[in-house]
């Protein structure tokens, strides 16, 4: 799919940028900004839905690292360097482990994907106002949570030209691959390991979707 035309370079983002990536992303404050602070300094407790928000973040900060873990063995086994690779692959697959059952504990997650990285794109030419931004913040739960159709017609009510990009882990595959090459390192395997590994990168999930698209050149 085509990228939106003309993105601005600030841009709406919903989580972090992934760490193994080499796309640039800019956080914006209104969208991720810490809890509150009361008159005694302490942070203020935070609503439901903001710690649904904060605990989504986490799993998908440790679903990013994990892949990292996985490009990492992978370059170094390029590199022949098998004992360093093996590390980093036992801590992607505790991760992947302990996100396995965090995921699968998810009420409602039936497809055991994991949302990593969401970003919102907008067109150079729209203003950012704070009525913009507020109508966008709405859809920030739906994002972590993966309900990438839910978002998708919300965003349609928005009004304006907008790109929604994602990246989704399948936590389980991808943790089979991770043992599956631990399994032929094992074995001096390492041609296979490197297979599984590129099998991992490769399951990822991505999609990209211009929302409210506007025809460049209507017709007459």
């Amino acid at each position: 799919m085509n990228s939106i035309r003309k993105n601005s370079a600030v841009t709406l983002l919903v989580l972090a940028g992934m760490t193994f990536g080499s796309t640039a992303v800019i956080a914006n404050t209104a969208m991720t900004q810490p809890a509150s602070s009361t008159a005694t300094g302490k942070a203020a407790p935070l609503s439901a839905r903001e710690a649904q928000i904060q605990q989504a973040d986490v799993l998908a900060r440790n679903g990013r690292k994990a892949m990292s873990y996985i490009v990492a063995a992978r370059q170094l086994l390029s590199e022949q360097h098998e004992k360093e690779a093996r590390q980093y692959l036992e801590q992607a697959r505790d991760l992947l482990t302990k996100l396995k059952s965090e995921v699968s504990a998810k009420k409602g997650n039936t497809s055991g994907l994991l949302p990593i990285y969401s970003q919102l794109g907008i067109s150079k030419e729209v203003e950012i106002t704070e009525q913009l931004k507020q109508k966008l913040e709405t859809t920030h739960l739906d994002v972590v949570r993966g309900k990438h159709k839910k978002v998708v017609e919300t965003l349609k009510n928005v009004g304006v030209e907008l790109q929604y990009s994602f990246v989704d882990l399948p936590v389980a595959a991808t943790l089979g691959k991770v043992e599956s090459a631990l399994k032929s390192l094992s074995e001096k395997n390492t041609k296979q390991a490197s297979k599984a590994l590129a099998e991992a990168e490769a399951e990822l999930i991505h999609d990209s979707i211009v929302i409210n698209a506007v025809n460049e050149n209507p017709a007459g």
